[in-house]
């Protein structure tokens, strides 16, 4: 050190390689930083879209049957097909009329759909059953890639709604999308006061199940098995089942902070009553 005007002034040090490992915590933290935020715009976004193309749908499904005590406002959605009906008297493009999708239109969308699952304005989303469970995952129903995926039943259950029991599976998305109300039905008298599930087929038919238990469990739940491969155990094997139920049905999610195997899984079941008037 050297004094200047009486004062002690610190010699500066050039850069050495004992710098290197701390620049290089600053270069991994910069670059996580940036992936992180990256990531979390990315998702934020692909929610927004999956939102967007789901609210169309919904508002199109309500248009054709029973409005909901609380109508969902009608959005704008550009991006996503709308169907259009020419006015006869007008020619002009500019008066052309859009209206949202009936149910027969929603077939013609996408052939895999197979019904509307409607649950106290909780859920309220189009059904599709692919050639395989890996499709839906990260597809919507209009067929856009989108880690919010679609409802979709067990590509197994070859019979659809017409099965003795099949499972229908939902994200748990970060803004409460698709399935992730499930996790309310943990809440006994949550459960008890929004029972009522009613799946509309293509055809405009309903059919109403009753969500009668719901658990925390995981990817191995012994229930999964029965649904696919031992149906006409159902009545024995799922938890408090109603001793008149002829038909079953899963509803599965996964959980948000848990492991990757963790799952919330609802049962519902219909009345031989209720069936045996269906069909008639």
């Amino acid at each position: 050190m050297r004094k200047l005007s009486g004062r002690t002034e610190k010699k500066k040090h050039p850069f050495t390689r004992r710098h290197i490992p701390y620049l290089c915590l600053v270069a991994v933290g910069t670059f996580l930083i940036t992936a992180g935020a990256r990531e979390l715009i990315g998702g934020l976004w692909e929610d927004v879209r999956a939102r967007d193309e789901y609210e169309t749908l919904r508002v199109g499904f309500e248009e054709v049957v029973a409005p909901l005590p609380t109508p969902i406002p009608v959005i704008e959605a550009d991006e996503y097909p709308e169907v259009e009906i020419e006015d006869e008297d007008e020619e002009d493009e500019s008066e052309r009329i859009v209206r949202p999708p009936t149910l027969e239109e929603l077939s013609r969308m996408n052939s895999d759909f197979i019904g509307w699952i409607s649950l106290r304005n909780l859920i309220e989303y189009p059904i599709v059953r692919g050639t395989d469970n890996d499709k839906y995952i990260n597809t919507t129903f209009m067929g856009h890639r989108n880690t919010a995926g679609a409802i979709f039943m067990d590509y197994r259950h070859l019979e659809g709604f017409d099965e003795p029991v099949k499972t229908i599976y939902g994200h748990h998305t970060r803004d409460g999308m698709m399935f992730a109300p499930l996790v309310r039905f943990l809440d006994p008298d949550f459960l008890q006061r929004n029972s009522d599930i009613v799946i509309t087929l293509p055809d405009g038919s309903t059919m109403t199940y009753t969500i009668f238990h719901a658990v925390l469990t995981d990817a191995w739940d012994p229930a999964y098995t029965t649904a696919i491969w031992h149906p006409e155990r159902a009545g024995e094997e799922f938890p408090n089942a109603p001793a008149n139920a002829t038909r079953f049905m899963l509803l599965s999610t996964c959980t948000r902070g848990g492991s990757d195997d963790e799952r919330i899984l609802v049962f519902a079941a219909s009345t031989e009553e209720y069936v045996a008037s269906h069909h008639d």
